[in-house]
């Protein structure tokens, strides 16, 4: 019983020290301070109470939002550290963790990364063992995994240094969790209960598929490769990746021959952006991991790349044999005789092959060194390049130092043999005839093939060209049908002729098939009449009117996107074509309702009009409704027909993996109409983390461009304005202040942004609100109360609307006095931004403090502490608010941001009000006036700090009561670094000479002499000089006197003999302790100095 009793007064203790500690934390202005007492907290309730986690861990993820991003960092180790102590912890807090992750801050984004890396594999491993066990937000919280995964590992291309070694720290566990452990891994014993494919039960399930896993991980792996290859990677991040390289090629053993080319690779080709140091240095690191593969069983069967790898690195034969054991060179050398002599009979049957390979590599050795055949591949070959110049392309070519030589020549020969195989029972690739070409092939490619033996005048005409493809194109492969091979009459040819009664000749199966080869044809007659535009021309519109027919559409959308770059245009005729059919429509069918009209109304219609309405034997009234049924249904086509062409292309665009050439946002700026599928298309686009960018800026060019369409799209731009993803907001918030300076968009920009903030004074959300929280978050709310989220929605837009309309400040104060108490603590939460943009100067900021509406003071007060918080308070501002204060509200709170501003007197006027102000508050005081802020810069401020002392003591108990002006002294005793031994001698010699003595006098000299003994024989002197104040006559300080007396022993005899006998008795029947110390001296000292202490004393001193 006594031992739960003590564990439960343990457990209270430990509370009450976190609370304090924590609320400590969050009122410090220091970093070190903070940082200190949550280091504290993690070590108590993650190490020593882990049942305390769930208690505090609200409290310090709150922190994520410091400013500091050493304190932000501490948030990301202790989620670290606390899903490790409780793995589940991680479904509480993976949120915050994906905030910290996309923090602006670099080095909270790295330390986030390594975070990632254990809580990566760690969920990994818990999510696949209870799978059969999963609930909604257990999933919920892997896809967020996977989503931050997929994050950092596109990573690699960062401009940031450190943050690609992280990210390539990362895919190192990536790689392992994703491939197999075998037998022969050397696993570390920290890794070894690490995650692996191999332990996934099943080859498949709802979460995890075996191959797609290894699939990925060998992804990941290449990309590492390509990076550790690229010549413009820095040396630390090449240290890294021959570092997690190394590892791999130790716990997965199926990669290291891979391993061991690249570490070859880069020592043959070292990036030219390397210093000889930091070379040096990368070798260094290589020789090391190298030696580590060397001393493990891992090097049996590659002793020989190894050993030619420490040759390179400068190893002596000897050293190499230090390194390797000869016993696994033995076992080495077992295994590639076995691996020899299973492979000897494949050699044999390698070898004539190899011979002929030798001999196709002599002939295009000759070959080359012509240099017509090398023009003429060149020439060839250049119809296949991209119209510019590819990134990846500028970055890693090297210029041939050797062209034209023979050993390059040999080096391009064998190249060009080890992607085509064996030439030598073919014709040579750079002479080929006609017969060797079958008929159906491209006709187009084998006139190209054919330029070695023809020289080309580009500058023939179509018909020219035209006729050499007939030429190469007269054999027939079929024999044909008896009644075609009769000889031509002389008859016109007529297309009419051939087309009636085709379908008594043929069936609808060959008609089908005839229309296929002919529909094939044409597509396939791009190349060939390129040159002729009137051709080009009914091409396209042949194939865009085929579209009409079933399946035609997809197979012109199919052939579109084979090559989408280079067809786009015919994608934007179809659409205008479309579109002008739709357009035609409409102009039918107001012309028609135009004829009603006035046939209605007995007006005249006019010859041409009743060419379309006239029938014989019928109403003109019944035919116009008829015609407009008709029309109806016509347009109801077109329009359907127009949207499904645009979305299906849209689409197609958008998934596109390659977004760099801006195709989609080509096509939708210059099509002729948007539909709202496309807005909802281009909507949901916007959203694409990874494309965003395009598609905003697309959105943008949208908006200025099309005038008619403007207000649909200016919608969809608002409306990320009020997301809580803080990319898409601040975006579509940029691209709003952009607009936001022309005329022809302010106003609508401008009505939105206030109409969203009025809403903040309904009491309950607008069904609106609702449903975009909704709609991004997928999750259930309660509707029928505020909350940040919604809150927040309502003023981003506004508030950044503000620095650059500062008159908008008026109207958040109106809606701010009329709103909840929850709506009002979120709008002076995120104030800070928008007032620090528009600064002290501001002329309505200004207005605002000097005349403020009723019920608006604490957001003014809140404004002038925004101002004032790292900048010195303005001329200006410090006349308004002083002015505020003298005439309107006589509210000391106001004072405080500005104090540095006022005179000494005005300062120490207010200190009665400023000290009965909150511990928190007062303490800010103090820092302001003694210049501890390291947020504001240096300055001089009006009071030193022994004349804030000094004040308090001579603060008037009417004023103020005592207790609250001990606790103030005591908040200036804290502060040791200001309140050092010479400035507390100079308060207590300053109090001293005031008459009468402050009450708080001896109490400040007791405390004194606490912190700093020394002062002692200082203190005697100043208590000598008391005694000739007759201190004893004001009861309180006489008090403290004499309790300075006991505390200054032993040498406080050097005031006790100076008193009288009276006050001499009365100290003693205070302070019997005094009597004996006193009486104890007495008997110490000679004669002749007893003999200067008078009898009474002597004589008071001695009774018992």
């Amino acid at each position: 019983m006594e031992v739960d009793e003590e564990k439960n007064v343990s457990v209270d203790e430990t509370l009450e020290k976190i609370a304090e500690l924590l609320n400590e934390a969050s009122i410090s202005l220091k970093d070190s301070v903070r940082l200190s007492n949550l280091k504290n907290v993690q070590e108590l309730i993650v190490h020593k109470n882990p049942e305390l986690l769930d208690n505090f861990l609200d409290e310090i993820l709150q922190f994520q939002l410091d400013k500091s991003g050493e304190v932000k960092k501490f948030v990301v180790s202790f989620i670290e550290e606390a899903c490790k102590k409780d793995f589940e912890t991680i479904f509480k807090v993976i949120d915050n963790f994906r905030y910290l992750l996309f923090d602006e801050n670099v080095g909270v984004q790295k330390r986030s990364y390594l975070a990632m890396i254990n809580i990566y594999k760690n969920t990994l491993k818990w999510i696949v063992r209870h799978q059969s066990q999963l609930e909604e937000h257990h999933k919920q919280t892997w896809y967020t995994i996977l989503d931050m995964k997929n994050h950092i590992a596109a990573q690699l291309d960062s401009d940031n240094d450190g943050i690609r070694t992280c990210c390539i720290k990362f895919l190192e566990i990536l790689i392992l969790c994703m491939s197999e452990r075998l037998k022969e891994s050397i696993v570390p014993h920290v890794n070894r209960s690490d995650f692996s494919v191999d332990q996934l039960e099943q080859d498949e399930s709802e979460l995890f598929n075996r191959d797609e896993m290894k699939e990925e991980g060998r992804y990941h792996l290449k990309k590492l490769l390509e990076y550790t290859l690229s010549n413009h990677i820095s040396s630390v991040n090449l240290i890294t990746s021959i570092c997690v390289l190394s590892n791999v090629a130790k716990q997965r053993p199926e990669f290291i021959n891979t391993v061991l080319e690249t570490f070859s690779k880069i020592l043959a080709n070292m990036p030219p952006t390397l210093g000889k140091s930091q070379v040096n240095a990368v070798k260094k690191q290589m020789k090391l991991q190298i030696q580590s593969i060397c001393k493990s069983s891992l090097c049996i069967g590659f002793v020989t790349e190894l050993t030619a790898l420490l040759n390179e690195l400068g190893c002596s034969n000897n050293e190499i044999n230090r390194l390797i054991p000869k016993n696994l060179i033995a076992e080495s050398n077992k295994k590639r005789m076995n691996q020899t002599q299973n492979g000897s009979e494949s050699k044999k049957a390698k070898l004539g092959a190899d011979k002929n390979q030798e001999k196709s590599v002599e002939t295009l050795v000759e070959k080359l060194r012509n240099k017509e055949n090398v023009a003429d591949l060149v020439l060839v070959t250049m119809t296949n390049l991209p119209d510019s110049m590819t990134s990846k392309f500028t970055q890693e070519y090297k210029p041939i130092s050797n062209a034209g030589a023979n050993q390059q020549i040999r080096q391009l020969a064998q190249m060009m043999v080890s992607y085509m195989g064996d030439l030598s029972s073919s014709q040579s690739i750079l002479t080929v005839d006609d017969e060797d070409l079958d008929d159906e092939e491209d006709e187009e490619l084998k006139f190209k093939m054919k330029i070695k033996s023809e020289k080309i005048d580009y500058s023939e005409s179509t018909k020219t060209s035209f006729n050499r493809q007939q030429s190469l194109t007269t054999t027939p492969t079929k024999t044909l049908p008896s009644n075609l091979n009769k000889p031509a009459s002389n008859k016109t040819f007529k297309l009419n002729d051939v087309t009636n009664n085709m379908a008594t000749k043929f069936n609808q199966e060959q008609i089908r098939d005839l229309f296929n080869k002919t529909y094939t044809r044409i597509l396939d007659s791009d190349e060939i009449i390129s040159k002729n535009k009137e051709a080009c021309l009914v091409r396209k519109k042949t194939l865009i009117e085929s579209t009409t027919i079933d399946t035609y559409d997809q197979n012109l959308m199919n052939y579109i996107f084979e090559d989408v770059k280079k067809r786009l245009d015919l994608a934007l005729i179809w659409m205008f074509n479309s579109y002008i059919k739709l357009k035609s429509a409409l102009h039918k069918r107001n012309s028609l309702k135009y004829t009603r009209y006035k046939l209605e109304n007995g007006l005249d219609v006019k010859e041409e009009e009743e060419e379309d309405i006239i029938e014989v034997g019928k109403d003109r009234m019944e035919i116009i409704e008829k015609n407009e049924r008709i029309l109806h249904s016509e347009i109801e086509f077109c329009e359907t027909e127009y949207d499904k062409i645009l979305i299906m292309i849209l689409k197609n665009l958008q998934e596109r993996k390659d977004q760099k050439d801006m195709l989609f946002s080509k096509f939708i700026t210059q099509v002729p109409h948007l539909t709202e599928k496309s807005f909802e298309l281009l909507k949901e686009a916007c959203k694409d983390k990874e494309k965003y960018l395009f598609n905003m800026s697309t959105l943008s060019e949208l908006i200025i461009t099309r005038s008619k369409q403007r207000n649909q799209l200016i919608q969809i731009l608002l409306y990320f304005t009020g997301l809580s993803n803080q990319i898409l907001r601040e975006n579509a918030c940029a691209i709003c202040l952009n607009l936001y300076e022309r005329s022809q968009f302010s106003q609508v920009i401008e009505e939105y942004a206030f109409t969203r903030l009025k809403f903040l004074n309904e009491p309950t959300p607008p069904s609106e609100i609702i449903n975009e929280v909704v709609d991004e978050s997928q999750e259930l709310l309660d509707t029928s109360s505020w909350n940040e989220d919604m809150i927040k929605s309502c003023l981003y837009l506004y508030l950044n609307l503000m620095p650059v309309n500062h008159k908008l400040i008026n109207g958040l104060t109106d809606v701010y006095i009329g709103a909840i108490s929850e709506i009002k603590r979120v709008i002076l939460k995120t104030l800070e931004e928008p007032i620090k943009k528009m600064g002290m100067e501001s002329q309505e900021l200004l207005k605002l403090i000097q005349d403020f509406p009723p019920n608006s003071e604490t957001l003014v007060l809140r404004i002038i502490h925004i101002l004032t918080e790292k900048t010195h308070p303005s001329i200006d501002l410090i006349n308004k608010v002083r002015f505020l204060y003298s005439s309107k509200l006589p509210d000391v709170r106001f004072l405080i941001p500005i104090l540095n501003g006022l005179t000494k007197a005005e300062i120490i006027s207010s200190l009665p009000q400023l000290i009965k102000l909150s511990t928190a508050v007062v303490k800010e005081v103090f820092n302001r006036l003694l210049g501890m802020n390291t947020n504001v810069p240096v300055h001089k401020s009006p009071v030193s700090p022994s004349e804030l002392l000094v004040a308090l003591h001579q603060i008037e108990p009417s004023s103020c009561d005592l207790k609250t002006v001990i606790n103030a002294t005591s908040l200036c005793f804290a502060e040791k670094q200001v309140y050092n031994q010479e400035v507390l001698a100079n308060v207590i010699q300053q109090l001293i000479e005031i008459n009468p003595i402050p009450t708080l006098y001896m109490r400040t000299v007791i405390q004194s002499l606490t912190i700093y003994p020394k002062l002692s024989s200082f203190v005697v002197s100043m208590m000598q000089r008391l005694i000739g104040k007759q201190i004893w006559k004001n009861a309180k300080v006489w008090e403290g006197f004499i309790k300075c007396c006991q505390r200054i022993k032993p040498i406080s005899h050097q005031v006790l003999l100076k008193l009288q006998p009276p006050q001499l008795k009365e100290v003693f029947q205070s302070a019997p302790d005094l009597k004996e110390h006193l009486s104890h001296y007495v008997q110490s000292i000679t004669p002749l100095e007893r003999a200067q202490i008078t009898t009474e004393t002597l004589e008071l001193i001695e009774q018992s």
